[in-house]
């Protein structure tokens, strides 16, 4: 289906075409040996047109063009084997602008190929019935210059169209890859400019302090300086285990003498449900630890434990070993 042309506008410009042919059949039962004929073929020219103009994905299906065909066929052979074979028809040939109206929708339907498979058996069929007649086998080529012109029509625009289609496809997945590259560079920009921001609000102090010749470094000194590099090593290398809480209970445990590694191996985010208990665990064992050493990492993915916590306090029998596991949040 060609993206150009609405299903809405096709199906207006279709049931317009639709109304005339049937109405000049109508008015034309008069030309014709037998009007049931007639009848039945513009019931078979409504269902055709009812297949052709059903919304559907994509390009128009195998079976409903195959049926199209068959409802082609039927309805030429029905109306021309009741036309008058000594002069010529008229609007009582309704059929011919029927059966290019239902080829075109074909064709603009993205059935191209079988849109002229209809052309030939068209053609065929209409040029057999004429040679049997007084318009003979050239005047039954000339009937089928219509159906001709009009599925060549529609095969041309149609593919100016689908080049069009195509072409704005590719712009517009540009577009978003513009847009996709811009936003990222606009949220590294944020997280640069928030990270640089929290370095400043943690290191300028220190810095200051350090940098000025009149200021004298205590010991005290010494050992928040040891902290905010601390603070800083958890964030980058614990990345998802550093939450707020964690690290400001590794803070208060590396006071007391504790070593504390916030380790992440993961490189990608736990669940929010995850993160919570794994958090809370690691904030209490922390807040237990007085010394030794207290090890969280979170390990890759794919593997069967998601996060490990490990408290080796001085006294061995004491030490803590807790796993978190990607099916459960629970150690």
């Amino acid at each position: 289906m060609i993206r150009a042309i609405s299903t809405k506008v096709m199906g207006a410009l279709c049931a317009a075409f639709v109304a005339v042919h049937i109405a000049l059949g109508l008015l034309s039962l008069d030309m014709v040996s037998s009007t049931w004929p007639v009848l039945l073929a513009m019931a078979i020219y409504l269902a055709a047109v009812g297949v052709v103009l059903r919304p559907s994905p994509g390009r128009l299906s195998l079976r409903s063009t195959v049926f199209v065909l068959v409802a082609v066929t039927a309805l030429t052979v029905l109306v021309t084997g009741v036309l008058p074979t000594d002069k010529w028809p008229g609007y009582a040939s309704w059929h011919l602008a029927a059966t290019y109206t239902l080829l075109v929708a074909v064709n603009v339907r993205g059935q191209v190929l079988l849109s002229w498979i209809g052309v030939l058996l068209s053609v065929i069929l209409n040029t057999l019935w004429a040679s049997q007649t007084t318009m003979g086998f050239v005047g039954g080529l000339l009937l089928n210059i219509a159906t001709v012109g009009w599925v060549t029509v529609s095969t041309g625009i149609g593919h100016l169209l689908r080049t069009n289609d195509r072409k704005v496809g590719q712009y517009r997945a540009d577009a978003e890859a513009a847009a996709d590259w811009f936003a990222a560079e606009q949220a590294l920009h944020v997280a640069r400019t928030k990270w640089l921001e929290h370095v400043r609000q943690v290191a300028a102090p220190a810095l200051d302090q350090i940098a000025d010749p009149d200021h004298g470094i205590t010991q005290s000194d010494r050992l928040e300086y040891q902290l905010a590099e601390a603070q800083f090593r958890d964030e980058i290398r614990g990345r998802v285990l550093a939450t707020a809480q964690v690290v400001e209970a590794a803070r208060n445990a590396r006071q007391r003498g504790v070593t504390v590694q916030l380790l992440d191996d993961r490189r990608e985010n736990l669940t929010p449900r995850m993160l919570a208990v794994v958090t809370e665990r690691v904030v209490s064992i922390l807040d237990q630890a007085r010394t030794g050493t207290v090890t969280a990492r979170a390990r890759p993915q794919g593997g069967e434990l998601a996060v490990t916590i490990y408290a080796a306090p001085e006294n061995p029998d004491e030490a803590t070993f807790v796993e978190f596991t990607d099916g459960s949040p629970e150690p």
